[in-house]
C-alpha cells in the first residue's frame, strides 16, 4: 500500500528548516526520488506561493523507518530551537511532535507509520 506523508514545521526559521528537512530527506538514498517540496496557492498579487510542505511517498520494505531515523538524524544535527514543531499527516491521521528529544521523535514517528501499514 502507497502511503503520502506530509511534513509540516513550525520553528523560528520554517521555510529555511522545510528546506533543510527536504534536502537532507532527498540526501537519503532510499527516499530518493519519494520527497517533494510542496507550495501553498498564491494569494492574490503574489508571484507564487510559499513553500510550507515537505511529501513523502512512502511504500513497502521499511521505508517508513528509513523517514523516521533520517527525521531524527536532521533533529540532531541541527542547531537547537525550542519552538520547533513538527506535523505529519497521512490519510486521515496527523501526529504533531514537540522536538525535544530526537529518540523520542524517531519512536512516535515509527509507531505512527507502523500504524499506518496496519489499516
Amino acid at each position: 500500500m502507497d502511503v503520502n506523508v506530509e511534513l509540516r514545521l513550525q520553528s523560528s526559521k520554517t521555510v529555511d528548516d522545510l528546506i533543510g528537512l527536504s534536502e537532507w530527506l532527498r540526501g537519503e538514498r532510499r527516499l530518493q526520488g519519494r520527497v517533494q517540496q510542496v507550495r501553498s496557492n498564491p494569494e492574490p498579487g503574489q508571484l507564487g506561493g510559499a513553500f510550507e510542505v515537505v511529501s513523502v511517498a512512502l511504500g513497502s520494505g521499511g521505508i517508513a523507518t528509513v523517514l523516521a531515523s533520517s527525521v531524527a538524524t536532521w533533529l540532531q544535527s541541527r542547531r537547537s530551537d525550542p519552538k520547533l514543531r513538527i506535523t505529519i499527516t497521512r490519510a486521515d491521521r496527523t501526529l504533531e511532535i514537540e522536538a525535544s528529544s530526537a529518540d523520542e521523535a524517531e519512536e512516535l514517528i515509527k509507531r505512527f507509520m507502523d500504524g499506518a501499514r496496519g489499516d
